[in-house]
């Protein structure tokens, strides 16, 4: 394979391992869910069922919640498992891409080859910040159930004056 040039601001190194620690992070806490839900005897507190009840009689399961965090969580597995093909495709999309924004190409032909690369045109988007930035979100998603079921389950909440 050719020795592609470097782009400014991305590093597929450094995006790997953000990505690997979070897919650890959205497993540990798909994990941890699960591990709440299965072993903690939710008859005597105020989620009976794992069930948050509404006021007006209506509820909401706790394993529906894990459930929509969990393909976030193989998501991101997958995009560690695959990463030659996904650090491949970002390279791509950044260096030969045209970089307008979307709304603006409704206009003009599309491309039907990529073009040659020039440093000075790339899009000095800083993609290893963005990465990091959508990486924490991905975690953060992964643990709403987590905050659901202290904040709806538990008396935390009063500590904090709520």
């Amino acid at each position: 394979m050719e020795e592609r040039p470097k782009l400014p601001y991305y590093d597929p190194d450094y995006c790997l391992k953000i990505a690997k620690r979070a897919a650890a992070i959205c497993v540990g806490f798909l994990i941890f869910e699960l591990l709440v839900l299965l072993v903690v005897d939710p008859r005597s507190g105020r989620c009976p069922g794992w069930a948050q009840l509404a006021d007006d009689g209506k509820f909401a399961s706790f394993w529906i919640f894990v459930a929509f965090a969990a393909p976030s969580a193989f998501w991101i597995c997958y995009v560690v498992f695959y990463w030659d093909y996904y650090s491949q495709k970002t390279y791509d999309d950044i260096a030969y891409k045209q970089q307008t924004f979307p709304f603006l190409n409704f206009f003009k032909k599309p491309m039907h080859a990529p073009r040659e690369l020039n440093i000075e045109q790339v899009f000095l988007l800083n993609f290893n910040r963005l990465f990091l930035e959508v990486c924490i979100a991905w975690c953060l998603f992964c643990a709403i159930p987590i905050f659901l079921m202290a904040t709806s389950c538990t008396s935390v909440p009063r500590y904090f004056g709520f």
